[in-house]
């Protein structure tokens, strides 16, 4: 497996693979547009069917599943017209997502937090029976909201929805009924090295992810209704597995770390719990 460079910008790599989608798809729809040309002047002319220019050969045998039937170059402009629609309608969204990661944040972020409002306002309000209780739970969550999404440092966008909105039923009482729901599931990380010597990198990972994965129970044990309590600690155990916990270990304090992972859990502790600002500091053993 290639190891990860140093210095590797996935912001940049991924704006470089957008943009070669789009020229990509350009060409293909030129090419489909060439070949729907051609097809279109027969019909116009009505001409036989004959060999394909040479400026459309090469396309043809590429898109050769889409070939039309000898004798018929009415179905081949409809097939080569479908086509062009196809590859520019994929070219619009390629556009879409490059425009999103260059200067599109805070859109993204917008559209990131009404996808999981809207899966969460579905719990609170589905079937309510009492709707004090419900009113009051709405109050929580929108606070819990201001708490995740008023981090503009967290880039809590990233995240798959699912795995937001996992993260935060359990500190709302709703994980049973968002249990009974979900249909995300979080899968191992893999993430890539930084760079430097792999076992390095393993114990340095391994000891920090130690002392920020004890400060959060700390702060269950003190902070967190013990009705809830083993809701968020199995939040924890989902939560530690998704991919940006790595970054967040490797590149934030032992502080930052464990008041984010809070947050997504559905409650906040920020200046709440004595938490070391060294991301080194291995928690206390005794």
């Amino acid at each position: 497996m290639k190891e990860m460079p140093a210095d590797f910008d996935p912001q940049a790599y991924g704006r470089n693979c957008a943009l070669q989608q789009a020229e990509m798809l350009t060409r293909l729809a030129e090419m489909g547009m060439q070949l729907a040309e051609s097809a279109g002047a027969r019909i116009l002319g009505g001409q036989a069917p004959e060999a394909q220019p040479a400026a459309a050969a090469a396309p043809a045998e590429a898109l050769a599943g889409l070939a039309a039937p000898a004798g018929d170059p009415g179905l081949a402009f409809v097939r080569y017209a479908h086509l062009v629609r196809h590859t520019l309608a994929q070219r619009a969204r390629a556009v879409r997502d490059m425009c999103a990661r260059d200067g599109g944040r805070e859109a993204r972020r917008t559209r990131h937090r009404e996808q999981v409002e809207t899966m969460i306002d579905g719990l609170v309000w589905g079937d309510v029976e009492d709707r004090d209780r419900a009113a009051a739970l709405d109050m929580q969550v929108n606070q819990a909201f201001a708490d995740l999404y008023g981090d503009r440092e967290d880039p809590v966008e990233d995240r798959p929805v699912g795995s937001v909105v996992t993260g935060l039923v359990c500190g709302l009482g709703l994980a049973r009924k968002w249990s009974r729901r979900a249909r995300h599931r979080v899968s191992r990380p893999r993430p890539g090295r930084p760079g430097g010597s792999a076992e390095e990198i393993a114990a340095e990972r391994a000891r920090r992810r130690a002392a920020v994965t004890a400060r959060v129970e700390l702060a269950i044990d003190e902070l967190a209704e013990p009705a809830l309590a083993a809701d968020i600690r199995a939040g924890l155990a989902v939560r530690l597995q998704e991919p940006d916990v790595e970054r967040l270990i490797d590149t934030e304090s032992t502080a930052t770390a464990v008041v984010r992972l809070c947050r997504s859990l559905g409650f906040d502790i920020e200046g709440n719990l004595d938490i070391p600002l060294d991301p080194a500091v291995p928690p206390d053993s005794s």
